[in-house]
């Protein structure tokens, strides 16, 4: 596979790579930035294809600053003219919560994109932007009911409960859930992170409270959540309990109680990346690093993550829960010289056994006192040969797949990790005027990278084996300074 890589998002970038049949080598009429083979299938990165962004204080139909990072897929992908074009979905998590999680509704974004291929750049004479947003729709999130969802931070214990759904994380809020005052209630809490859109339009979404895996109608109508196994569910005195500590911008005193899970998803550490098979018949999730009895305790052992699997269609109206793999997390050094683990962002499937996901560093770049990234990446795993743990004996409440020091156990095949894409290359990035480190100034890259998208380029690069635009989304968590919120009735 030969890759070129863009940005997309809030700061965005593009590169383009080739992927090769397993049993041949790939040429390209280009130096590569990188190459490697991972079980025998190869990879190249052939350079940075473009970058594109929407301003900060873009707003969505209904009035509400726009932010689209947390995942992204691309639709109807075509070339005319020498201009691609196609229609990208673009999920936000939460909403802006710098003052405390509220009301916000989950929701997806729809743009039109358009991407002009080019050449050349350099530090001195750097390219403009080529590729182009153009905003079309943004469908809300209700639950069963069809009351809108919020990104309130879940209630210590209980939820909401509807037939046919397992009980649903929800936040019981005082006034409107932003601080003023209204009525109150009680809403579906929802951390968006991961998007797939079906072949008839509906939308899956994975989760960070649950964490969950839900569906949405075209019109955004939940129509089905399925829960994971319960060791990934987290505990705090014995029962299931959905916060992330994440007090509410009405009550920043408000927190659980213990402040972590005992068990299960680690706070704030949920269902980070989501993925379809290319023929719809596998749905896959994965969390964003170790559960809490794993090594999620810590961000310097929380190498072993976990990898679901579920059957579409079929003789069962509902996803069958039918395979779990564990995946490990890169390590880096940071500049204070400590060993880290790299969290995962995101997810797609590569074809076969094998994926891309999205492991980085955090706290660094745009807004942050250290500007330079010392892991941001695009690598590839395969479960091929990996040990399926699905079953009671590592998916029961306490169950686990390793230590609390985050050491595997023995009986267990992790999958394999094969670096391949480094999103810091300011060779790369220099071309359209982007850097990793150094000022805080517009090209400097946002902290989080996390949605990724794959789309069919059409050149001679790749000898052998197609080539692909890979989008790169950075969620730049609503930081604006002209921001809006619940329906351009308050603002930031």
């Amino acid at each position: 596979m030969a890759i070129r890589t863009l940005a997309a998002g809030l700061v965005a970038a593009l590169a383009t790579s080739c992927l090769a049949a397993p049993s041949t080598t790939t040429a390209t009429a280009q130096t590569p930035v990188f190459s490697t083979s991972c079980n025998g299938k190869p990879y190249v990165y052939n350079e940075l294809a473009g970058y594109g962004f929407v301003p900060g204080n873009a707003v969505d139909k209904y009035g509400d600053t726009i932010s689209f990072g947390s995942s992204i897929t691309i639709k109807d992908w075509t070339k005319k003219n020498g201009v691609y074009s196609g229609t990208l979905y673009g999920l936000p998590d939460r909403g802006w919560n710098t003052n405390g999680t509220n009301g916000f509704v989950s929701r997806v974004h729809k743009f039109g994109v358009t991407l002009t291929d080019t050449t050349g750049g350099s530090a001195e004479e750097p390219l403009a932007q080529n590729l182009k947003f153009t905003y079309q729709d943004t469908i809300l999130f209700t639950d069963p009911s069809g009351a809108y969802t919020s990104g309130l931070d879940p209630d210590q214990s209980g939820g909401l409960q509807f037939d046919g759904f397992p009980i649903l994380p929800a936040a019981t809020y005082p006034g409107d859930a932003f601080g003023g005052a209204g009525a109150g209630g009680k809403r579906v809490s929802i951390d968006a992170e991961g998007l797939v859109v079906d072949k008839d339009g509906s939308f899956w979404v994975s989760d960070e409270y649950g964490p969950y895996v839900y569906r949405f109608s075209p019109t955004g109508k939940m129509t089905l959540a399925i829960a994971p196994p319960d060791a990934i569910l987290p505990l705090r005195q014995g029962y299931v309990s959905f916060p992330s500590d994440n007090p509410p911008m009405y009550n920043p005193d408000q927190h659980p109680t213990p402040t972590n899970p005992t068990q299960g998803r680690q706070n704030n550490q949920g269902f980070e990346g989501l993925t379809i098979s290319t023929d719809g018949k596998k749905l896959y999730t994965i969390l964003q690093s170790a559960a809490r009895q794993e090594g999620g305790s810590s961000s310097s052992t929380r190498y072993y993550t976990r990898l679901l699997q579920y059957a579409l269609g079929g003789d069962s109206p509902t996803p069958v829960y039918e395979a779990e793999y564990v995946v490990p997390l890169p390590t880096f050094t940071n500049a204070a010289g400590q060993k880290r683990v790299a969290a995962q962002s995101e997810l797609h499937y590569a074809g076969g056994t094998q994926f891309f996901f999205l492991p980085r560093d955090s706290n660094v770049g745009q807004t942050f006192a250290d500007t330079q990234s010392m892991y941001r990446h695009v690598d590839v795993f395969d479960i091929a040969g990996a040990t399926n743990v699905a079953g009671a004996k590592y998916d029961a409440f306490n169950a686990s797949i390793a230590s609390s020091a985050g050491v595997l156990n023995v009986d267990i095949t992790p999958a394999t990790v094969c670096p391949f894409l480094d999103m810091n290359v300011n060779a790369q990035l220099n071309r359209f005027g982007l850097h990793n480190g150094g000022e805080q100034d517009a090209g400097l890259l946002n902290e989080k990278w996390e949605g990724i998208a794959l789309v069919p380029a059409t050149s001679a690069n790749c000898k052998t084996g197609p080539e692909y635009f890979m989008f790169v989304a950075s969620d730049n968590d609503f930081i604006t300074q002209d921001g809006r919120s619940f329906f351009s009735l308050r603002w930031w």
